[in-house]
């Protein structure tokens, strides 16, 4: 008989995190919410009928002893992060280094108290989640994109230091998520449909299913990968 992956998934509790944590659910795998948010996340799990642990990410003691009180894990999804998009001229630096504590730190915090949890092995995955922002370089983010483009040269790095567990990143593009529908009201959906190549903006379930192919032995041999699922927006303009 074949043993029930196990899986974490930070941010758990709404957008691409709940999404995810649904995906997986539905291949029958043992899913564990993370969110620092209880009210979201007891809603989320009694939705999902799932495990949940409520930590802040940025507390590296609360994160090791909820790792500690696990036997075992076959992956890990970094997906808890926050977006504070300010002018360099206007920025707060005091927000922007909340950014870096929870998108960056946070995947770090996690990923270290993960991995003596997680066997040895291409059957255990490291998912971290980057944004088209890091390779867009659009103005106006803060530290938001920065904070992306660390982790991404971080999950190469770990891809090395931490094999054979496989490590890759994901990096969504134009998504609507509670997080980010205000900016998709009215006009403004179709407005950035027609930038997208695919001419849609993406679901979080569109980021759900390549995580999952992530995770699953389809990707046995994936590692160190960034893949943008963003409808093409990060391979250029058509425009000339």
């Amino acid at each position: 008989m074949t043993e029930t992956m196990r899986i974490v998934v930070t941010g758990g509790a709404q957008g691409i995190g709940f999404a995810t944590a649904e995906t997986l659910l539905s291949e029958n795998y043992e899913v564990i919410i993370v969110d620092k948010n209880p009210d979201t996340l007891k809603e989320a799990g009694k939705k999902l009928n799932c495990e949940t642990a409520n930590f802040d990410v940025t507390n590296e003691t609360e994160v090791a002893d909820f790792f500690a009180s696990l036997k075992e894990i076959d992956a890990l999804v970094n997906n808890a992060g926050i977006w504070i998009p300010q002018q360099l001229s206007e920025m707060s630096l005091t927000l922007q280094s909340e950014v870096i504590q929870v998108n960056l730190m946070g995947t770090v915090h996690c990923t270290k108290y993960a991995l003596p949890k997680m066997r040895k092995t291409s059957k255990s995955a490291i998912i971290n989640l980057t944004s088209a922002a890091a390779k867009t370089n659009s103005p106006g983010l803060g530290l938001y994109a920065a904070s992306k483009s660390a982790i991404e040269t971080l999950t190469q790095q770990w891809a090395l230091e931490l094999a054979p567990i496989r490590v890759n990143a994901v990096g969504p593009g134009l998504i609507v998520t509670e997080g980010t529908s205000a900016n998709y009201e009215g006009s403004a959906r179709e407005q950035r449909a027609n930038a997208v190549p695919l001419k849609r903006v993406g679901e979080p379930l569109d980021i759900a299913e390549v995580i999952k192919f992530l995770i699953s032995e389809a990707a046995r041999y994936v590692n160190g990968q960034i893949i943008y699922i963003d409808g093409g927006v990060t391979a250029g303009t058509t425009g000339r």
